[in-house]
């Protein structure tokens, strides 16, 4: 039975890139070394019998050493690739990336095309499944203006794509301060004009605090909108659903929950 090194890291793209450098500069070789990233309730999978388990400390310098490395050796398309494969809520994910820039680096740009290889074709799979959520929200999210002048938006999305869809709203609201929250994971992205939009982590937050905002000029449009534009003999439930999934209408105020 085979004695894995399981590298134990923080579920972002800089702990799994950090991970990724330091299993590789282990020694240990490829086969004998696992990437498991934390779980986004910090649960780890089952502990494996016969396994050492090893706790990677996130290091900026060497995640940027394999980030440096993906771009220059295999291409910016598998970079972008791996960073959204990153932000998936897959869980062996980095151990998939692991497994993935082993054979990119042997074969180079051509390794996003080998859609064949099961590793490769997860990837790309995954790579599409992150990228279809954060479309969705690009023309789903909705912002409400707040007594301060300030824009507030709340998401629920499956993957942690906050960091996808902030520079899309940053591009075309550059004068503009408002907040993104992330209410399946306690985070937000931050927008001040003139300034770098960040991303700030907020764990005892109280979602409240942005929703309940009445007689709000923004939500008062989209649901006059969403009222006028439909016409009552072609309502069609069932199309609506596939074209606007239900998950994402909570947090759209041109619905109406009680």
């Amino acid at each position: 039975m085979n004695n894995f090194k399981i590298y134990q890291c923080e579920n972002s793209i800089d702990g799994i890139f950090t991970a990724i450098y330091q299993a590789w500069d282990s020694g240990y070789g490829h086969a004998n070394v696992k990437i498991e990233e934390q779980s986004e309730t910090n649960n780890y999978s089952n502990i494996e019998l016969f396994s050492d388990y090893i706790l990677v400390k996130t290091n900026l310098e060497q995640a940027l050493m394999v980030s440096k490395s993906i771009k220059a050796k295999i291409s910016l398309e598998a970079y972008e690739m791996v960073c959204r494969v990153a932000l998936s809520d897959y869980k062996g994910k980095g151990d998939l990336i692991y497994r993935f820039l082993i054979l990119g680096f042997h074969i180079g740009s051509k390794i996003v095309g080998h859609l064949s290889n099961k590793v490769v074709n997860s990837v790309f799979k995954l790579n599409r499944y992150v990228n279809g959520e954060t479309h969705h929200l690009l023309g789903f999210i909705r912002f409400s203006e707040r007594e301060n002048g300030i824009l507030t938006s709340i998401i629920h999305p499956k993957n942690n794509v906050l960091s996808l869809v902030t520079p899309h709203f940053a591009d075309r609201l550059p004068n503009e301060r408002f907040v993104i929250f992330d209410g399946n994971r306690n985070i937000c992205s931050l927008h001040l004009p003139g300034k770098p939009w960040v991303i700030a982590e907020f764990p005892d937050i109280d979602t409240s605090d942005f929703e309940g905002i009445v007689d709000d000029e923004y939500e008062n449009l989209w649901k006059i909108f969403f009222d006028n534009i439909a016409i009552k003999e072609r309502i069609n439930p069932k199309l609506q659903r596939n074209n606007l999934p239900i998950r994402f209408r909570k947090d759209m105020t041109e619905f109406e929950y009680v």
